[in-house]
């Protein structure tokens, strides 16, 4: 009778004993967490395209900033974000071609940016690179978000990074309307006329480009960026460029065809 009372008595504290120990084990929310952010947002595509053929200045290394966000209670300090380069799945080269800069999510914040340098070579005036990117863990982040469920099941640790530095013709001055008008402006497209316009006005090539499924027109976004007094402005700035060219160089400048830099109005002032 002793001995089933006993059994009985430690039976009863089992419930104590197990209700201590899920008390002391982590929950999931108990875990810092890292993912990129596009895996819980309406953006469609884990990936980033640059051209560094009109990045500004031209043809120089570019500072890409992919946003992420962390699952978990904030810090009083800022915490580092590590990642790497899946090499099997890329034609980039870690180190040659791409880097991983220094990432934090800062202090007090629940999102930060991965930071990462793509290196211009002349490689990538003929080939396009591209670089998988997988968060890593560390002392500070678990990155086992590998499927955010209600957004398509995104895997949330991996993002895609594509780079080149080709100088092909943007998608404002390749259609035929918006196109002509641009002509009207600047004159004839050329690769070094594109590169002139990004150089003096401190924009890319990105500029030139809309998106043919944004419910506009090319036309309709193109007069949207060139307001009459900004056309104005930007003829008459790269006239007045294009004679300080040639009072400097004794000669006009010249497109990669040997044609005479103009514009299609020749207004300086």
């Amino acid at each position: 009778m002793k001995n089933i009372i006993k059994t009985l008595g430690y039976l009863s504290l089992i419930p104590l004993i197990l209700a201590c120990k899920q008390e002391n084990l982590p929950t999931y929310m108990d875990v810092d967490r890292v993912h990129f952010q596009w895996a819980k947002s309406s953006l469609s595509d884990n990936w980033t395209q640059v051209n560094l053929g009109y990045d500004n200045p031209i043809k120089n290394d570019s500072t890409i900033a992919i946003p992420v966000a962390m699952i978990g209670k904030t810090a009083d300090t800022d915490r580092p974000l590590t990642a790497e380069v899946i090499r099997a799945e890329s034609t980039a080269s870690p180190g040659n071609d791409i880097e991983v800069l220094h990432s934090v999510i800062p202090a007090g914040k629940h999102e930060g940016t991965l930071l990462i340098k793509v290196k211009y070579s002349e490689k990538i005036d003929t080939v396009t690179l591209s670089a998988r990117l997988r968060l890593t863990p560390n002392a500070h982040f678990h990155v086992d978000y590998i499927k955010a469920e209600g957004y398509g099941d995104r895997n949330g640790i991996e993002y895609n990074i594509f780079f080149d530095a080709k100088n092909d013709m943007p998608n404002l001055w390749a259609d035929p309307e918006a196109g002509a008008r641009l002509v009207d402006f600047f004159g004839a497209y050329s690769k070094v006329k594109l590169e002139l316009l990004c150089e003096v006005f401190g924009i890319t090539r990105d500029f030139f480009m809309y998106d043919p499924d944004g419910g506009k027109t090319a036309l309709q976004v193109l007069g949207e960026k060139f307001g009459d007094a900004i056309i104005i402005g930007m003829i008459a700035q790269v006239n007045r460029y294009l004679k300080a060219y040639e009072q400097e160089h004794g000669e006009p400048l010249k497109d990669e065809n040997g044609n005479v830099i103009r514009m299609g109005l020749q207004i300086d002032r």
